[in-house]
């Protein structure tokens, strides 16, 4: 009776936790580190005191299912999440939130220092490296737009994007930029001066070909945009078969061999807030949690700028931890998800007992709960902010179950890092062929910048557009922006393909030619079907007229001015 009176008072006195509480709560666990308990976990002495003080829920108690205690309140959430920075709203200015100034001048910088060392060096007669001239950030935003437009038109071979082989051209390639200068711009590509390079101070040896672009990048990450409530920390592998020490197999991955990085995303969106890059021994992590695990370290890493906010991290069985969640709740921070059932500090009870489908068995220790519960199989869960509760679901067959709210919210809040490597993966940027690991990672670093601009982009915008959209917007604004008109250009371009001089060209408006079934054919107007009426639906408007250039139908007035003289989506 006594372990059943100290169990009850440890839940009444759980239930009374008010918000003002919580700090208490966290500030009581400084005292009890999370490896030094003062009983043995999951045991319950019949000569302990009862008491109903605090220090008493800093062990594990089971939780009666038909006495359990509402769920624990959350940590008040102080952040101020959204777009940080004020831009243009076109693609180009989103993507250019990340890809500024100072990372493309470093990269001509270091662009064009490397050719210059590689060119000094005797070269062959009729080396094509002999035709190099060096390279402009207009050069490289032409060159990272093709890029970019290699993921929508895909095609196993490079070279195939200037062939004018007609069953598979793609004019608009040669328009831009030739196939020799590309793949000289390619060839040269560089982020950093070797002549520099110390391994003794440098912070990332294994990452001294990327690390000062990626860290760029990955800081304009984290202060552009500020993410929602929920977040989530889970690993993503890019596809990679080099010569790399660090190289990782994972079999659940899709690529199974790549470049592991752990990476926190906002649940919602998938927007990738932070990221680090997996090396082996010598990961960067904050030096100021060293002392902890891999698992451990890299969550604390990764979320070290939103702790203390209120925010509540989603993490899967290889980072959930009694240890993290204890660290988390000192700072303020809620946690939930999967957790492996042997887990150090786990209650030593917890993956013993034998379970029907449908049934749970749960632990309490201060605000946090270890659950077990019978599907198909034992799923063991950790969680700070829920309690025992269920609430009926459908499978997919239709039938109706309950299932712990627990499980239900974490299905919906663990798949953020998994939207993000699944969008990046439709319209790739990076390539088999491409062997040096710096310039893929580099690939990956313009694809997953590509994903957080169209995400900013689209909560910003009135009507929705669909991923593909975007990116060949993208492809054309930076044509509009960085494209000369005294490009090299071969014979006439094909009616399809976007016209990088539309809003500077000189264009003329048009009678549509006849047809054989009609003498009097009309289009619908390109600027009239970009705008919506009171209902919301598209405006269609035929017109005769269209200009010869463009390839488009245009009213004669006011459209085909407003076509040539502004952006039009």
């Amino acid at each position: 009776m006594a372990s059943a009176s100290r169990r009850q008072l440890a839940a009444e006195s759980l239930v009374e936790l008010e918000d003002s509480d919580l700090q208490s709560l966290a500030d009581s666990s400084d005292s009890d580190a999370p490896g030094d308990l003062s009983s043995d976990p999951g045991s319950d002495s019949e000569s302990d005191s009862i008491t109903t003080d605090v220090s008493d829920v800093r062990v594990w108690c089971p939780v009666d299912l038909s006495q359990a205690p509402p769920p624990p309140p959350r940590f008040p959430f102080t952040g101020e999440p959204g777009l940080k920075k004020v831009c243009e709203h076109n693609p180009l200015a989103y993507l250019q939130l990340f890809f500024d100034e100072a990372v493309i001048e470093k990269i001509v910088e270091e662009t064009n220092r490397y050719a210059s060392q590689q060119l000094a060096a005797p070269r062959r007669p009729f080396s094509r490296s002999r035709t190099w001239e060096p390279v402009t950030k207009e050069d490289i935003w032409l060159f990272l737009g093709l890029i970019i437009l290699q993921g929508v038109v895909g095609k196993p071979l490079q070279k195939w994007y200037w062939t004018t082989n007609k069953m598979i051209a793609t004019p608009f390639f040669g328009t831009v930029m030739s196939e020799y200068r590309f793949s000289l711009i390619m060839k040269f590509l560089h982020f950093a001066n070797n002549d520099t390079f110390e391994e003794s101070t440098h912070p990332a040896p294994k990452l001294k070909k990327i690390w000062e672009v990626y860290e760029m990048v990955v800081e304009n990450f984290r202060t552009t945009y500020v993410p929602e409530r929920d977040i989530s920390v889970d690993e993503s592998l890019m596809a990679y078969k080099g010569r790399l020490s660090w190289l990782q197999f994972i079999a659940s991955k899709r690529a199974r061999f790549g470049i592991k990085s752990y990476m926190l995303c906002e649940s919602s969106t998938g927007y990738i807030w932070n990221t680090v890059l997996y090396t082996g021994k010598g990961t960067k992590f904050n030096p100021r949690f060293s002392d902890y695990g891999v698992a451990t370290s890299s969550v604390l890493s990764l979320a070290e700028p939103l702790l203390d906010k209120g925010y509540c991290v989603t993490t899967d069985n290889f980072y959930s931890s009694p240890e993290l969640f204890e660290i988390l709740i000192k700072r303020r921070t809620d946690a939930y998800g999967t957790v492996r059932p042997n887990r150090r500090e786990m209650p030593t009870s917890f993956g013993k007992q034998k379970l029907k489908p449908g049934d749970i068995a749960a632990w309490q220790k201060g605000k946090m709960l270890a659950l077990r519960w019978r599907d198909k199989k034992d799923v063991c869960l950790l969680s700070t902010v829920h309690d025992t509760s269920t609430v009926p679901t459908k499978t997919r067959a239709g039938k109706e179950i309950q299932k712990p709210q627990v499980v239900v919210d974490y299905n919906q809040t663990m798949g953020g890092v998994d939207r993000a490597d699944q969008a990046v993966t439709f319209y790739p940027a990076v390539r088999k062929q491409q062997k040096k690991y710096y310039k893929k990672i580099f690939r990956h670093l313009l694809e997953q910048s590509l994903w957080n601009s169209y995400i900013l982009y689209k909560q910003r915008s009135e009507r929705p557009i669909t991923h593909a959209d975007y990116i060949w917007r993208m492809c054309e604004c930076i044509c509009l922006r960085y494209q000369t008109a005294t490009d090299a250009r071969t014979g006439r371009r094909a009616s399809y393909v976007v016209n990088p001089e539309r809003l500077t060209g000189r264009h003329f408006p048009e009678h549509i030619p006849p047809t054989a079934k009609k003498n009097t054919p009309t289009r619908t107007c390109v600027v009239c079907c970009s705008k919506t009426d009171e209902r919301g639906k598209k405006v269609r408007k035929e017109s005769r007229i269209y200009c010869p250039d463009c390839n488009v139908g245009l009213c004669a007035a006011p459209c085909f001015k407003t076509y040539h003289t502004r952006e039009v989506y």
